[in-house]
This record gives structure tokens, sequence and C-alpha cells, in this order.
């Protein structure tokens, strides 16, 4: 098992990763732009988290500073390289990685993005081509630090190639939005998805739609669904409460969530569960023309709980705040509860 999660990490781990699935006509575009020394000054990549943006700048990346390039209809950049080892160790000297992984808060601070401007007027050494990843903008917070990446933006030469992750453009101000060229990451195509983790041998086949439909065609998070310690378990016991929603007590509540408290899961894929389970449940209803009543307090139930996670992100709350507002909407649905 170790030896699998191991597999899985290096996937997942945009900087050691040299696999990619589901983005064929990105490559053959970005592979017809170096070749026709076309590279724009930056490039917002943009899409789901996990559905291989990151994984993507850094094998473009890596590619870019390649000075012995192979135009063979792939931007592949073997592991043995020497430009794949420095990008990696983020030792190589035409290369930056901006990201908010300080260990206390997820933010890309003012003064880390000024450290890009110290930076890109000076000659690159082993490459045609500087490199800056930004990952991701969705981690600047603050108007000030936004206006530093605007100033480095308009202001790098033009052998300086920014590539600036974003999980959500929307969140992206449009002053950033201008200054780059917009490339979508659709989610992998769930047929491609399942077929290749049915060969990879990670799941079983009969978990291999559940993680499909809780992934939402995201690589990153159907492998962190796999590595999460008993998530199928908490998946079926989710489903167990959901079919019985009317028949459940406060002691079926407590199970759940003490299996939640228990076990290495996050608060908020333990919520993609529930939703997920009842949105599951809603179809199953629908197929069958269930009675309207009965379909009615399952909408009712999931729109509930979305709201009551939106609130809880909104405003920062207690995570046992959250969850004990989701016990109090799961009970008030159950007939000997109330």
């Amino acid at each position: 098992m170790k030896e699998t999660e191991s597999t899985l990490s290096n996937i997942v781990d945009p900087r050691f990763n040299d696999e990619l699935y589901g983005f064929d006509k990105i490559e053959k575009m970005f592979l017809n732009v170096i070749r026709n020394e076309k590279l724009s000054n930056a490039y917002i990549f943009y899409g789901i988290k996990g559905v291989g943006k990151a994984t993507f700048a850094f094998r473009l990346a890596r590619f870019i500073l390649n000075e012995d390039k192979k135009f063979d209809n792939k931007l592949f950049i073997s592991k043995d390289n020497k430009i794949f080892k420095s990008v990696s160790s983020l030792n190589h000297p035409d290369f930056i990685l901006i990201n908010g992984n300080n260990g206390v808060t997820k933010t890309i601070s003012v003064d880390l993005l000024k450290t890009i401007q110290s930076s890109t007027y000076k000659t690159s050494i082993e490459s045609k081509y500087k490199v800056i990843i930004i990952d991701s903008i969705d981690d600047i917070t603050k108007s000030s630090s936004t206006n530093t990446l605007l100033k480095s933006l308009e202001d790098a030469p033009r052998n300086c190639i920014f590539l600036i992750i974003a999980h959500s453009i929307f969140k992206v101000p449009k002053t950033i939005q201008s200054r780059c060229q917009k490339i979508y990451f659709n989610p992998v195509n769930n047929e491609k998805f399942k077929n290749w983790f049915i060969q990879s041998k990670f799941i079983d086949d009969k978990n291999a739609d559940t993680i499909l439909g809780l992934s939402n065609g995201s690589l990153g998070k159907a492998i962190e669904i796999i590595n999460t310690k008993n998530f199928i378990c908490i998946c079926d016991q989710v489903d167990e409460i959901v079919k019985k929603i009317e028949e459940i007590d406060n002691d079926d509540i407590e199970k759940l969530f003490l299996m939640y408290a228990d076990n290495e899961i996050n608060i908020e894929n333990f919520l993609l569960i529930i939703q997920f389970q009842i949105s599951k449940h809603i179809k199953g209803l629908i197929e069958k023309n269930h009675e309207i009543n009965f379909l009615e307090s399952y909408l009712s139930l999931f729109f509930e709980i979305n709201k009551t996670f939106n609130f809880y992100k909104l405003y920062s709350l207690e995570p046992n705040q959250l969850l004990n507002k989701i016990k109090s909407c799961l009970l008030q649905y159950s007939k000997k509860y109330n």
C-alpha cells in the first residue's frame, strides 16, 4: 500500500510528474507557438482544482527552458534530463516558483511577489527564457499584492514568461486577465479517467464510479480520495444515512460524525461526500418517477447543506460550528427526531 501511495503522490505533485492526461490539443498548440517563436509574456491556466493545470505548467516550463528541443508532438522531458531535475528541485537559475505553501496560511504576499521584480531584469543564465509559475493566483488575497503582480506583468522583458494558475477565472482581476492569454483546462473525460484508474490498479472496479463522481474530472481530487483512510467506508455510511433519512436518529448521526473524526479526511471532502450521496439519491428518485414531496425533501436538504457550507467559508467559521449545523440539517428530515 505504501508503494502505491508513493506512486500516486508523485503523479499529483506537479514538480515531479512527467505524465499528462487529456490535454493533447493544448500541448500541440504550445508546440506550434514555441516552434514559431510566438510565446506570449503571460498565460492564465484556469479550471477546477487538481485537473492538471500546474502539472502542465511545469511540463511547459521544462520544455521552454530546454535548449535542445525536439518537436515530436509532445512537450515531454525525461526525468533523467538535467532540466527536469533542476526545475523539480527549484534550482534552475532561470526558473521561479511562487506559491502560498508557507506552512502557516496559504497566501501569496506582496514581499513574495516582489522577488519576481528583482529577478526578471537579470540576464538569463542557461536558457533563452526565464519562466515564472504562480500557483495559484487564488492565493493572492490583497489588492496590494495584485498590484505588485500587475506591475511585474507590465514591466517584464520579452523573454520572461509567466504561467499563472487560477482555479476560478472569475476571481482573477480584469486588469490581470487583460495582460494574459487565457487557457481553459476542462475536466478530464470520465470514460478516459475511469479506464486509466482501472488499468492502473489503484482502485477496485466497484469503487470507480464513486471516485469519479466525487472528483468531478480532477485527477488531484481523485488521488486525494484514494489516499484518504476509510474514504469509501465513510461514503457507504453516508449513503445509508441518506437512504433512510426519515428513519435516522441521533445515534446514527453521531456514529457517522465519529467516523469522520477518527479518519484522515478534511471537512470539505466530508461535505462533498454528503452532497454527492444526496445528489445521487435525487437522480435515482427522478429516474423512478418518485412522488414529488419526497423528492422535494431531498432537494431542500441538498441546497440547505450547500448554503450552510458557503456561509461557513464566507465567514471563516470554526469547523465544529459547521459540523453541528450539518447534524441539524440531517436530523430535521427524520420523523423519529421530530
